[in-house]
């Protein structure tokens, strides 16, 4: 695979200023768009390679190629590929290291509760999506559109992963009832 240089000097000008307009309109956008689904430090890095393949479509003479519509479909890509990628790293961090208890925060109150253990043995034997999904519901409050919006699904694909994370949990967890 060859390397593409970026937009140099020997281009003309009102080539860069056209791919610097492109920019300038377009970077708050995807950096909201990113920032908002990966944090802040991961955000930038991604909001970063979007302009960076930007370019280098620019470069490769594809111009009318890099739209509007085509920098967000490119950060919308990054953006799940993180997910992967951090999905697969939390799966195997799931799989090669127990969770320690000493560094999970818990209000006063739950420390005493002798149900403690028990949910957070069914939440360790949950997938990492069931496990995610079911703490941002129900533990960070996260709406189901909310949810939708920052997993890119139908709000029915997030309440039917819902409802099948539900059952699992209930599977796990001591002393319910599994016909659910």
């Amino acid at each position: 695979m060859a390397i593409t240089p970026l937009p140099t000097m020997s281009e003309t000008n009102e080539e860069i200023d056209a791919f610097e307009a492109v920019y300038r309109s377009m970077l708050p956008t995807v950096y909201r768009f990113c920032t908002a689904r990966l944090g802040r430090a991961e955000g930038e890095d991604v909001t970063s390679e979007v302009f960076h393949a930007a370019a280098i479509a620019w470069s490769d003479g594809r111009r009318a190629q890099v739209s509007d519509a085509w920098l967000m479909a490119v950060a919308r890509n990054k953006v799940i590929d993180r997910w992967r990628k951090a999905e697969r790293r939390d799966n195997l961090a799931h799989l090669v290291r127990p969770r320690r208890d000493e560094l999970i925060e818990f209000p006063a109150d739950w420390q005493a509760t002798p149900r403690r253990a028990q949910v957070l043995g069914a939440l360790d034997a949950l997938s990492p999506r069931h496990r995610r999904l079911l703490i941002a519901h129900y533990v960070d409050g996260i709406p189901v559109p909310e949810l939708a919006e920052q997993l890119g699904l139908g709000t029915s694909a997030v309440e039917s992963a819902l409802a099948r994370a539900r059952r699992a949990f209930r599977r796990h967890y001591p002393g319910e009832d599994h016909r659910a």
